[in-house]
C-alpha cells in the first residue's frame, strides 16, 4: 500500500462524508415536497413502488461514484438500497438493488461480480426487515445497525468471490472500515429523516384528530336531524368558528348548494343554487376527494370570488354518495396536511352522522307504527261496551250519560289525534282518566281508582304510556277478582331529584314471576302488545336504562313502576 493505514482510512471517510453529505442534503430537501410526503407515508400502488424504485436506485447509482482505490470504489451505495428495502418493503428494495447493480455492473472493475450480489441480497434483506423495524421506536438507530451488518455481509462477499483472495483481502482491509461506518451512518440519517416525516404526520393527525371530536360534539345535535338546509349552515357556521385560516365552508347535496359560510357567500348565495362545477362533478363520480391549490382548478365561474384553494370530501350514507364538504382558503397551495386531515375525518364522522340520523328516522318510524299498532288494538268490543254503557244510563242518569259521552270523546279524541310524542304529565293523566271514568261505570263498586301525583312531578312524557297499563290493571288483575279492587296512580320525584317515578298499582289477583317475565317479551303471536309497545318505546327515548319494572305477588295484585328521567334529552 502506498500510504499508511491511518491515512488511507481518514482520506476515504473524508472523501465519502461529503458525498454522503451532498445525498443527505438532497433527500431533506425532497422531504418538505408533499409528493414526496404522500410517496413515504401513504399505502403505495404498483406505480407508486416503481417511482419508489428509480428514486432510491437513483440514490444508489450516485452514491457509486465514490473514491476510486486500486481497482475498486469506496461508496455510498448501500444507503439508497437499504433505505429502499426498510422504508417500502422488500419488493422496492429488490427494485432499487437492480438498478443499481446493473448500473455497478457496467462500470466493471476488480469486485463488479460481487459488488452486484451483494447489493441485491443488500436490497432483499432490508425488505425483509421492513415490517419489523416500523414496529420500533427509535427506527433509526436499529436501522444503522443493520445497514452495518449488512456491509459486514457486503465486504464477506467480495472476499469470497473475487480473485485473487489476498487482493480482495487488502482491498477490504483499505475500504472496509470507512465503508461500514459511513454507510451506517448515512443509512441512520436517512430514516430519521423520514422517520421526522412520519412523526410529523402522526402529531396533525392527532391535532386534526382532536379537533374534529370537538366539532363532532356540537354538530352532533343538527346533523342528527339528516342533512339538511338548517343542519348544514348550522355545521358549516361550527367549522368555520372552529378552524383557524378557513376562508369558507360550504356543503354540497347532489342537487344543489345547502350551505356556505364564510368569504365568498356574496357569490354562492341563496341556498338551492347550483354549485356543481365541473371538478366537483367528476369527484361525486369518481369517489374520492378532490384538492384545488388555483383558483382556476377550483372553476368557479365568478372571476371576483377570493377563494383560491378548496378541498372537497364526499359525505356517504354506507355506499351512496349524499353530497360533499368543501372547506376553502383565499391563498393559493394553502391547503395543507393539517386541512386534509381535518377535511378527511370531519368526512368520516359526518357520513357516520348523516347514517346515525338515518337509523333515528326509522326509530321513530317505528315507534310511529307501534303506537298506531296501540291505536288500533283498542278493542271495538269497549267502544260497544262503553256505548251500551251510556245507553244505559241515558235511562237512568242522564247527567252521567252526557259525562261518560265526554269521556268517551276525549279518550277517542286523544287516542286518535295523539302521535308518538312529548306530552304534559297532567295531560296523560287526564287521558287516563277519561278510559277509567268509562270502566267505572261499568263496573261500578268492583272498581276504584286513585290518583296520588306529586305536585313537583311536573314533566313531560311519551304519549300513551299511563292508559295502557292502567287497563292491563283492570283487565287481568281487577276483574278476574269477584270483589274487585283498588288501583292507585301515584307520581313522586325521586330521593337524588333527577326523576319522576311513575306507578300503577292493584290489589288484584297477581300473577306468578314466570307470567312476569314474558309480559315485556315481543312475541309476534300476542294479540295484546300494550306493555311491550310502552316498555320498547321508554327504552327508545330514553335509553337501555328505562323502561317497566313489573312487581307481583300472587293473591295480592301488581306494581308496575315507570322512571322518567328529568333533565334528560329524549333520544
Amino acid at each position: 500500500m502506498v500510504k499508511n493505514m491511518f491515512e488511507a482510512f481518514e482520506e476515504i471517510f473524508v472523501h465519502l462524508m461529503k458525498h454522503m453529505s451532498v445525498i443527505l442534503i438532497l433527500v431533506i430537501i425532497l422531504s418538505r415536497f408533499k409528493i414526496f410526503k404522500n410517496l413515504m407515508l401513504k399505502k403505495t400502488t404498483n406505480l407508486e413502488k416503481y417511482i419508489l424504485m428509480v428514486f432510491f436506485g437513483l440514490i444508489s447509482i450516485i452514491g457509486t461514484y465514490g473514491f476510486n482505490v486500486e481497482n475498486a470504489i469506496a461508496n455510498t451505495r448501500a444507503v439508497g438500497v437499504i433505505v429502499a428495502g426498510l422504508v417500502s418493503g422488500p419488493v422496492v428494495g429488490i427494485g432499487a438493488a437492480l438498478i443499481a447493480g446493473v448500473h455497478r455492473y457496467y462500470l466493471g472493475g476488480f469486485t463488479v461480480n460481487a459488488a452486484f450480489v451483494s447489493v441485491v441480497l443488500q436490497g432483499f434483506l432490508a425488505g425483509m426487515y421492513y415490517k419489523k423495524i416500523h414496529k420500533r421506536n427509535n427506527k433509526w438507530f436499529y436501522a444503522m445497525i443493520l445497514a452495518a451488518l449488512l456491509e459486514v455481509l457486503h465486504f464477506i462477499i467480495v472476499i469470497l468471490m473475487s480473485r485473487p483472495v489476498l487482493e480482495a483481502l487488502e482491498i477490504v482491509k483499505l475500504i472496509g472500515p470507512p465503508m461500514i461506518l459511513i454507510n451506517a451512518i448515512g443509512v441512520g440519517i436517512f430514516v430519521a429523516v423520514l422517520e421526522n416525516i412520519y412523526n410529523e404526520h402522526g402529531r396533525i393527525e392527532a391535532t386534526a384528530t382532536q379537533l374534529v371530536l370537538k366539532i363532532a360534539n356540537r354538530t352532533l345535535p343538527y346533523l342528527r336531524q339528516g342533512l339538511n338546509n338548517y343542519s348544514a349552515q348550522k355545521a358549516a357556521e361550527i367549522i368555520l368558528e372552529m378552524v383557524d385560516d378557513l376562508a369558507a365552508v360550504a356543503f354540497i347535496s347532489q342537487d344543489a348548494l345547502l350551505a356556505f359560510v364564510g368569504k365568498g357567500s356574496e357569490f354562492h348565495s341563496p341556498l338551492g343554487k347550483d354549485m356543481h362545477t365541473k371538478n366537483i362533478l367528476d369527484v361525486m363520480k369518481s369517489g374520492d376527494y378532490l384538492i384545488s391549490q388555483k383558483k382556476e382548478e377550483i372553476g368557479c365561474p365568478e372571476s371576483d370570488c377570493p377563494l383560491k384553494s378548496q378541498m372537497i370530501v364526499l359525505l356517504h350514507e354506507k355506499d351512496k354518495v349524499v353530497g360533499a364538504l368543501g372547506i376553502y382558503k383565499t391563498d393559493e397551495n394553502s391547503i395543507t396536511s393539517f386541512e386534509i386531515e381535518l377535511a378527511l375525518g370531519l368526512g368520516q364522522l359526518f357520513s357516520t352522522q348523516i347514517e346515525i340520523s338515518k337509523v333515528h328516522q326509522k326509530s321513530a318510524l317505528l315507534a310511529q307504527a307501534e303506537i298506531m299498532a296501540l291505536q288500533a288494538q283498542i278493542n271495538p268490543h269497549f267502544l260497544f261496551n262503553a256505548l251500551n254503557t251510556i245507553v244505559y244510563y241515558c235511562r237512568k242518569k242522564p247527567e252521567t250519560a252526557r259525562d261518560l259521552l265526554i269521556h268517551l270523546g276525549d279518550f277517542y279524541r286523544n287516542n286518535l289525534m295523539k302521535s308518538d310524542m312529548m306530552i304534559d304529565l297532567m295531560t296523560e293523566i287526564k287521558h287516563v282518566d277519561s278510559y277509567v271514568k268509562i270502566e267505572m261505570a261499568r263496573f261500578g263498586e268492583r272498581l276504584k281508582v286513585h290518583y296520588e301525583i306529586d305536585s313537583m312531578c311536573k314533566c313531560m312524557v311519551p304519549s300513551l304510556i299511563l292508559q295502557p297499563i292502567v287497563e292491563n290493571a283492570i283487565k287481568h288483575g281487577i276483574l278476574p277478582n269477584k270483589i274487585g279492587g283498588v288501583i292507585t296512580v301515584s307520581g313522586s320525584i325521586s330521593a337524588n331529584n333527577d326523576r319522576c317515578v311513575l306507578t300503577v298499582e292493584d290489589n288484584g289477583v297477581g300473577m306468578q314471576q314466570n307470567m312476569v317475565d314474558k309480559l315485556l317479551e315481543y312475541n309476534a303471536e300476542r294479540k295484546s302488545i300494550g306493555l311491550c309497545n310502552v316498555h320498547s318505546r321508554l327504552k327508545n327515548f330514553y335509553g337501555e336504562n328505562y323502561g317497566l319494572n313489573i312487581e307481583s305477588w300472587p293473591g295480592r295484585g301488581t306494581r308496575v313502576t315507570i322512571p322518567i328521567p328529568l333533565g334528560k334529552e329524549v333520544r
